[in-house]
């Protein structure tokens, strides 16, 4: 269910969703104005003690919307970029005398005409007709990704369905990411279990946390050194590897699609997972694509069709200078972490590794250094 703000309808919870909508793209439109204007404050300006009162009542009105759904239930959906920005602005966002806009703000892209609101399932019925109770754990700009405990297992499973706008085309590459799953077989691709036809949905195994929450939470803690941040490393670099040798570039590696299996005694396993823009050696299905798409985009790569290996490799460089630094750039320094972190994001394709076998053996014969940010 959903509307584009400023859109006329005899749902009053689409009133609600649309009118929200539309009162925060005029504070996150303020908020751009303010994050791009010089001054004294870090962040390069200073978001108005009204905007920023009025955005806190936003941020609440959101979440109490949110609870009274649930308790009739239902479950709210919010755009990934908007809740980032609710969640980033709550840790920042004061009542009076306005708000210093943070160091390293990224402006809101906002979304003027399609909807950031909806609803989602709030339970689903298994094939034994039991049901069981949905929780919203991510969503996408043409999928949501449910968590519910199977009865039979007493497990978490997670559910990604495809949302109900979607064209015939991402149905198709919806249906085609679940198939290249099914086919895959090792430890570090994450697990698929069954399609539904009927909800264009299907079930997969659940990951407690993203590479890019993982770091973020022990990035300044002891006991995340070197050498756990190199097994890390070296499952995902055996889970890229494996994709390869099978013939099949992933094109949209990023820190959100790189999942962890967090076990109770702190071990950890690599997932790899979002294949919808990946590509097998044979598909055709990209043939006549060429606008070039995914979170980190390799400035080499002229048409998506023509992905290759070597481009996957490029984004590797980003993952291990977050992995093992913590840090959203490239490592820039003349250690051998830093020297095989420039090669695999080398500007000349030639340059760089041109097999993931490679980064795995700079990896392995690495010796433990320092973890602290680089100069």
């Amino acid at each position: 269910m959903y509307l584009t703000p400023g859109a006329w309808t005899q749902d009053p919870l689409e009133r609600a969703f649309a009118s929200i909508h539309g009162r925060l793209d005029k504070e996150f439109d303020f908020m751009n104005q303010k994050g791009r204007s010089s001054g004294p404050y870090p962040g390069g300006g200073h978001f108005n003690a009204d905007n920023s009162r009025r955005l806190l009542g936003l941020i609440d009105e959101v979440e109490e919307l949110r609870l009274a759904l649930e308790k009739v239930g239902k479950s709210m959906t919010v755009a990934p970029e908007y809740q980032r920005v609710l969640d980033g602005a709550k840790t920042w966002l004061v009542d009076s005398g306005g708000s210093p806009i943070p160091e390293g703000f990224t402006p809101v892209r906002v979304e003027k005409y399609d909807p950031v609101f909806g609803l989602a399932d709030a339970a689903l019925e298994l094939a034994d007709h039991s049901k069981v109770s949905l929780t919203v754990v991510g969503e996408g700009s043409y999928a949501i990704v449910h968590k519910f405990v199977d009865p039979n297992y007493e497990i978490n499973v997670a559910r990604k369905k495809l949302k109900n706008n979607v064209d015939a085309r991402d149905v198709k590459r919806f249906r085609r990411e679940y198939e290249i799953m099914k086919g895959l077989d090792f430890p570090y691709i994450l697990n698929v279990y069954r399609y539904d036809e009927v909800e264009n949905s299907y079930t997969m195994e659940f990951c407690e946390s993203t590479l890019e929450d993982y770091v973020k939470r022990r990035n300044n803690q002891p006991q995340f050194d070197f050498s756990v941040r190199r097994r890390i490393a070296l499952q995902f670099l055996y889970g890229l590897n494996y994709l390869h040798k099978k013939g099949i570039c992933h094109r949209d590696l990023s820190l959100k699609n790189i999942l962890l299996r967090v076990f109770s005694n702190g071990a950890v396993t690599v997932k790899l997972s979002d294949f919808g823009l990946a590509k097998p050696r044979e598909s055709d299905f990209t043939k006549t694509e060429t606008e070039i798409r995914g979170t980190f985009v390799d400035p080499a790569l002229d048409r998506f069709k023509d992905f290759e290996p070597v481009n996957d490799i490029w984004v590797v460089g980003f993952v291990l200078s977050y992995l093992f630094k913590g840090v959203n750039r490239l490592i820039a320094d003349s250690t051998p972490l830093g020297q095989i972190i420039q090669k695999c994001s080398h500007a000349d394709p030639a340059q760089r590794y041109q097999t993931v076998l490679e980064v795995i053996a700079a990896v392995e014969n690495l010796d433990t250094e320092p973890i602290g940010d680089p100069a």
